[in-house]
């Protein structure tokens, strides 16, 4: 399981590289791009339904364990799924605005033309909306990277906290008699704390009294 879960990893990674190359590609460049991520994403997929499986399949003790890794990774897919969806979006826009372009640049125009100042201003006004589009998009995509950050850090969180759980967990199935020697040697070390706490200060004091006079 382990050897699957970290080829699922391996894939993630690799998706993320190449999300940013879609922006600076354009036409089959991109396009290709995106089918090498569908294709990754695509056996992940294909890895996660294993990975399920094959959870079940391991130790009491471990069964938790594996299973957040799924979990996460299934997290993972998503945001990276989405992430892919609106890139995808974007370009679209971006290539029909470049092709609104180009029919504008190509158009004949004729002096006083009513038909041509009409062209002219559906083409500002198209070209405006899809301005604001790819502003809204950018900032989707933003966000979308600021909460797969996030995700990534409460990963983190989660991991410190489930290993802080498991130490907690093996201390309480401590015997009782080691659970009382410690409670014996803790006792043990704050009367010891007391009587040197006590010692210094009447040390502090002999010795302030004996230079002061």
């Amino acid at each position: 399981m382990e050897v699957l879960y970290h080829q699922s990893q391996k894939l993630v990674f690799d998706i993320q590289d190449l999300l940013p190359q879609i922006d600076r590609n354009v036409g089959k460049e991109a396009a290709a791009i995106e089918q090498a991520i569908l294709g990754k994403l695509e056996e992940i997929t294909s890895n996660i339904q294993r990975l399920d499986i094959l959870v079940n399949k391991e130790l009491p003790v471990r069964r938790r364990e594996a299973r957040l890794k799924v979990d996460q990774l299934k997290q993972d897919r998503l945001m990276l799924q989405n992430a892919i969806h609106l890139l995808q979006h974007k370009r679209m826009q971006r290539d029909q605005e470049q092709a609104a372009r180009e029919e504008l640049l190509t158009q004949t125009f004729q002096p006083n033309s009513r038909e041509t100042t009409l062209f002219i201003d559906q083409s500002l006004q198209h070209h405006t909306a899809l301005n604001g589009i790819h502003r809204s998009l950018d900032d989707i995509w933003e966000t979308g990277t600021a909460v797969l950050d996030g995700l990534r850090t409460q990963r983190g969180v989660f991991k410190k906290a489930h290993r802080r759980l498991l130490d907690v967990t093996s201390m309480l199935s401590l015997s009782n008699s080691v659970m009382r020697m410690i409670e014996r040697r803790s006792a043990q070390d704050k009367y010891l704390f007391y009587g040197l706490a006590i010692l210094t200060c009447i040390l502090i004091i002999t010795a302030f009294w004996y230079f002061r006079h």
